[in-house]
């Protein structure tokens, strides 16, 4: 579900042009990019299709997007993308589905002043590579973290996840108590299923023409920037938060070549199990955040973790009313501050709480 500039000047200005011309930009902008990133084998127009539309080549991708900041290690054969800024108590930042380590860039203005903080592309994901196993399940995301923060030689650190990076975060925190010390999840997946974007609707046409729709980012062969911009905008309050760089960023990363496959297997596996079971399984001190204006996930999905975090040391909410799924762009100075006070009461030993609930 449900979000790093280049060090190259970008393809698709990140001015805010009316929403309704974004996704034009940026379809110019990957219409240029497949031109100049297709592989040289790519299949002639004359020759047979290819299996696939997503085409990009990834180490040009790469050089295109990564940053001054940006780092990549090889994991068990998976060259992972990541970013490690700050000083001080570690945090781990997990992104959500269509994510990547630049949704977090509002964060970590704010956490790197007090923290390192580190943050990763998930395989299927950013700039990170694939997994050449073909399996995409949390459980071996959750090995991944572990080997990943072993490198980064962290024993105890503090977790954030957003959407699907929720899920993963707290399936993490409640297999590895002894190495998470504090956990946040944002607007996270893995108790309610996630509505889709509707369908646009044209004028006069039925109201099945406003149902959830059957396109999908995971399934799908060609990813357009109006696929790519209809997600987002389901994600976020505010629309002005949506840049044409944003959507340039998202729009190539989603079609680096061999992505769908990987989307696909991702999806295949992804399995929930009984969740307040393993929510019941989480020792930390817990952060819910959630946003009001949630499309994706309803706002009463907070209480279910809240209530489910039954044995954590400290669980509590905040619903942020003017903020959507992609809660840490719609509000991430906010967000940011929330958890940073959350995070500075934990190390400061605070002592556990009985479950509640706070508002902003």
């Amino acid at each position: 579900m449900a979000y790093v500039l280049s060090s190259r000047p970008s393809l698709c200005r990140d001015s805010r042009v009316p929403v309704q011309f974004r996704w034009m930009v940026a379809a110019v902008a990957l219409l240029l990019m497949a031109l100049q990133l297709a592989p040289a084998s790519a299949t002639s127009v004359d020759s047979d299709p290819p299996t696939t539309s997503r085409i990009l080549d990834r180490q040009q991708v790469i050089a295109r997007f990564a940053d001054a900041d940006s780092r990549f290690t090889d994991i068990d054969g998976v060259q992972v993308h990541y970013k490690d800024q700050g000083r001080g108590p570690v945090v781990l930042l997990i992104h959500g589905t269509l994510g990547d380590v630049a949704d977090w860039d509002g964060w970590v203005a704010v956490l790197a002043r007090h923290r390192r903080v580190l943050r990763i592309d998930l395989p299927g994901f950013g700039l990170t590579g694939p997994l050449s196993s073909g399996n995409y399940s949390t459980a071996r995301l959750l090995d991944l973290i572990d080997a990943f923060m072993d490198q980064m030689g962290v024993e105890r650190f503090s977790l954030a996840g957003i959407s699907y990076g929720g899920l993963v975060s707290f399936r993490y925190a409640a297999t590895r108590t002894e190495r998470v010390d504090a956990l946040i999840l944002i607007n996270s997946a893995g108790v309610e299923t996630g509505k889709p974007p509707p369908r646009a609707v044209a004028a006069g046409s039925s109201p099945a023409a406003s149902a959830p729709s059957s396109a999908s980012i995971f399934r799908d062969t060609v990813i357009t920037a109006a696929d790519i911009e209809r997600n987002l905008l389901h994600m976020l309050v505010e629309p002005d938060r949506l840049s044409s760089s944003m959507v340039a960023r998202k729009l190539a990363f989603a079609n680096i070549a061999g992505r769908g496959e990987e989307s696909i297997a991702g999806r295949t596996l992804y399995e929930r199990g009984d969740p307040m079971r393993v929510l019941g399984h989480v020792r930390a001190p817990t952060l819910v955040l959630w946003g009001g204006g949630n499309r994706a996930l309803t706002p009463a999905t907070a209480d279910l973790f809240v209530s489910g975090l039954r044995h954590a040391c400290d669980a509590e909410r905040v619903v942020y009313p003017d903020a959507g799924h992609l809660l840490i762009v719609d509000q991430p100075q906010r967000s940011a501050a929330d958890a940073l006070k959350f995070l500075q009461r934990v190390e400061a030993g605070a002592p556990c709480r009985s479950v509640r609930a706070a508002a902003p």
